[in-house]
This record gives C-alpha cells, structure tokens and sequence, in this order.
C-alpha cells in the first residue's frame, strides 16, 4: 500500500492518476476527502499532518509513502510529522519531493526547510529517495492575471535560463521510484529538456495566444512588493527572491539532467507544449 500526501496538488493529483491507471492501489491522507476525485484504487482518508493524532489510523499498513506538502513557514513541522508516523507506522520507504535549492548553505528559507527534512529523512532508518525538482513551469500559470489584464510578464531572474519542468514529469518520476526497485538511497535532480529565461518563455506565450507580451525585468524590491501585493508569506518571498537572484547569476549556466527520459523512458515536456496546453488560461 502506497500513501501518498499532497494528493490534490499539480504533481499529487497526476501521481494519483498514474496510480490508478496502473491498477496500483493507494490511500490519500486528506483533511477534506468528501472534496475529491474518485478514481478506481485509490482510497481517500481523513488525516491533518498539522495534527498528529489523527494519522495512526491513515499511515496503518502502508509501506510507501509519497511525501510532499506545501512550501510555506510549517513545512517542516508537517513533515517532520509525517516522518514520526510514517517510522512508527512500519513504512519501508518514503518518496520526497523535495526542491534543487535544499542545501545546507541555500539563501532560501524553503530550500534551507526541504534540507533539514532530508537529513531527518536520511536519519530515520527508512529507505529515502528525493526528487528535486527544478522551477516549475505552473509558475507561468500563476502570472496569467498579469498575461489577461496587463499583457505583461514579471521576474527578478533577468535573462538567466532556467530548465523549467512539468509537475507532471515529477509525477511520472515519482511514479517510477514507487513502484520499480533500485531507487532506494537515490537523489534525482529533475529538470526539463532545455532552459530558457523569463523573457523568452513569455515571447513563446505570447506567440501561443497571438498577444504582444511586454517582459519586466523586476529589481528584488519591485519583485518584494509585487509579492506583498499578492499575499505570499514573508519566508516564501524571500525564498522567491533569492532563487530569482541565483537564476539572474547563473546566467547560460545551467544543469539539465536527464532524470525523466531515463527513468519514464520519454522525454520531458517542453515548455512550448506545457504553454499550447493551458493557452485558453493564459486568454483568460
């Protein structure tokens, strides 16, 4: 039995889907489970890693469990949790997604929170493997305001290129890492095919949808307001804009791994595909 948390997000959702498609079965720790998707194998149970009480009950004979929550100030509190019960539980190894800024010496919080959680990972006397996903192409998708009304696309990461990749390819890698053996102790850095900047991205959105888009390359104070503006927290502002400023840094330097032809045996999805796929979000 495979328990997987974060089931109703981009990567969780599609993990989901696969699951079930496979004929896998697996049991979804929920707070809301009458809010969701039936899906043939896959069971939804009532559990809040916020509430530790409530997940004896939900991690009970599993023996696999797909980790990933959201990226805000208790994160590593609601992992931390879900490791506890995953150890008492009996679970014999944990999928994390985790992010390819989790480092010791990382200038953002979120990438300082995913590295406290994989050392406790490594340290639990559990089998681990994490995923570290590069920047997300659904953070296109959360500018499509400003695509509709503005015609504009914003970044403090300049022209630097960055291998954006599909929550659906980290889906697919953590499908194969689930259910196929070999991964046990592995860390896989998942990135696209290609990277490209900010500005570049918002000229394939533009020629997608046939709009002039005008790219803004943000200072990080404009970037801190524009984020004020938006109600992110303070530690996720400050974690968007250290990585913005890593991407404007590293310029055409950039790592592209092969982490999802390798192990799904296609090629990742580019970001021309992902744009033509959610056009009519970007039309609004």
């Amino acid at each position: 039995m495979i328990l997987v948390t974060g089931g109703t997000g981009a990567i969780g959702s599609e993990l989901l889907r696969l699951l079930s498609q496979a004929g896998i079965p697996a049991r979804v720790l929920s707070r809301s489970p009458n809010k969701t998707q039936n899906l043939p194998g896959i069971t939804w149970v009532v559990g809040d890693l916020a509430r530790p009480e409530t997940l004896a009950t939900a991690f009970e004979d599993a023996k696999s469990l797909f980790l990933l929550t959201h990226y805000y100030e208790d994160m590593v509190e609601l992992q931390h949790n879900a490791i506890v019960a995953a150890r008492t539980a009996g679970v014999e190894h944990v999928v994390k997604v985790s992010a390819f800024a989790a480092t010791d010496h990382s200038k953002a919080p979120i990438g300082q929170w995913h590295y406290q959680i994989e050392k406790e990972l490594e340290d639990s006397r559990m089998a681990w493997t994490m995923l570290q996903p590069h920047h997300f192409m659904t953070n296109l998708v959360a500018q499509a305001e400003y695509v509709i009304k503005e015609g504009t696309i914003y970044s403090p990461s300049g022209d630097g290129k960055i291998p954006y990749v599909d929550p659906r390819d980290v889906a697919a890698v953590a499908f194969v890492t689930l259910t196929q053996p070999g991964h046990f102790g592995k860390t896989y850095v998942v990135t696209g095919s290609e990277a490209i900047s900010y500005r570049e991205a918002s000229e394939i959105i533009g020629a997608t949808i046939g709009k002039k888009l005008r790219f803004v390359d943000e200072t990080p104070e404009q970037a801190r307001a524009r984020r004020i503006r938006e109600g992110v927290p303070p530690a996720v502002i400050e974690s968007v804009l250290a990585i913005g400023a890593y991407q404007r840094a590293g310029g055409k330097t950039v790592t592209i791994t092969n982490t999802v032809a390798e192990l799904t045996g296609r090629p990742p999805r580019t970001v021309a595909e992902f744009v033509q796929e959610n056009a009519s979000v970007f039309r609004g």
